[in-house]
C-alpha cells in the first residue's frame, strides 16, 4: 500500500471537524464562560506564532494578509472594513467552511477560532493597541464570512 499525501480538501475536513469537536466541547462543559478559555487559547496561539518566527512587530495589513492568504491558507482572500466604530473583517471563501457552517447551524458561539482571534489580535496590535475589538457578529453571504467587530475603548 502507498503512502500519499492528504489532499487539502482532506485537511480542511479535518481541521473543521478539530475546530468543531474542541468548540462544542467547551460549549457543552463551560457554557459561556468558554470565552475566557477561547481568549487564552488564542493567547497562547499567538505566542506560539510568535516564537517560531511567523508573527512580528508592526505588521502591516498587507503582512496579515499574506499570512492568512497565502502562508496559512485559510482563505483565498481577506478584506477589511473599518468605519471608526466598527470593524468589519471579509473572508473570501474560507478553507475552514465546514466548521462555520456547523457551529452558525447550531449556534454555537466559536470559542476557539483562528479567524475570530488571531485576527481581532493583530487588527489591535496594528493600531497600539488603542482599542480592543468585541465580536458583535458573524455572517455569511454567498462564499464570504464576515466578522463584525464593535471598537472597545479602555
Amino acid at each position: 500500500m502507498s503512502k500519499e499525501c492528504l489532499k487539502k480538501d482532506d485537511v480542511n475536513l479535518f481541521v473543521s471537524a478539530l475546530y468543531y469537536s474542541i468548540n462544542k466541547s467547551i460549549g457543552d462543559v463551560m457554557g459561556s464562560g468558554g470565552m475566557v478559555l477561547g481568549r487564552r487559547a488564542s493567547k497562547e496561539m499567538i505566542d506560539f506564532l510568535k516564537d517560531e518566527g511567523i508573527l512580528k512587530e508592526n505588521m502591516s495589513f498587507e503582512d496579515i494578509k499574506e499570512l492568512f492568504v497565502d502562508k496559512f491558507g485559510l482563505s483565498e482572500d481577506l478584506k477589511i472594513e473599518d468605519s471608526g466604530k466598527e470593524v468589519v473583517f471579509y473572508i473570501v471563501k474560507p478553507t475552514l467552511t465546514k466548521f462555520l457552517q456547523k457551529i452558525k447551524e447550531q449556534n454555537l458561539k466559536p470559542f476557539v477560532c483562528p479567524f475570530i482571534h488571531l485576527l481581532s489580535y493583530l487588527y489591535e496590535e496594528l493600531n497600539n493597541h488603542k482599542f480592543r475589538l468585541m465580536l458583535t457578529d458573524v455572517q455569511q453571504e454567498h462564499d464570504t464570512v464576515k466578522l463584525i467587530f464593535k471598537k472597545v475603548y479602555e
